[in-house]
């Protein structure tokens, strides 16, 4: 069988849709099929030239159209994680505890009953 026949199915097609995303896709993000049949097919379109291979990472792989993409990808990657740089910025709300909570009509409140007057330990309530 022709090797251009055989990277003609649906999950090829499919994958190289995705490949022209401006995030293309990596092998976990493709629903239907197991991660290694995705990352097999994508391997296998990476050997006939159709979608380029990015390292994001060294545990993390994405592919692409073309070397554009991906370069393009990576440089906004690497922006985004010199602009959050730091644990407590990741910890941290963005917002400020003075600030007023934001109550729409979907909002639910639940009010847990009272704690009984004679409890001396508890897992629920961690100062007692």
């Amino acid at each position: 069988m022709n090797n251009q026949t055989a990277l003609n199915t649906t999950l090829h097609t499919n994958l190289i849709s995705l490949s022209e995303a401006a995030s293309g896709f990596s092998a976990s993000e493709v629903t239907g099929h197991s991660p290694e049949q995705v990352r097999r097919a994508a391997e296998a379109l990476v050997r006939a030239g159709r979608v380029v291979r990015a390292a994001v990472s060294p545990r993390r792989i994405r592919y692409f159209a073309n070397e554009r993409l991906a370069k393009a990808c990576i440089a906004g990657r690497i922006q985004q994680a010199r602009t959050y740089k730091g644990a407590s910025s990741r910890s941290k709300a963005p917002w400020s505890a003075d600030e007023p909570a934001i109550i729409t009509s979907r909002t639910k409140i639940f009010k847990a009953p009272p704690l009984p007057r004679n409890v001396f330990r508890t897992n629920t309530f961690s100062q007692f």
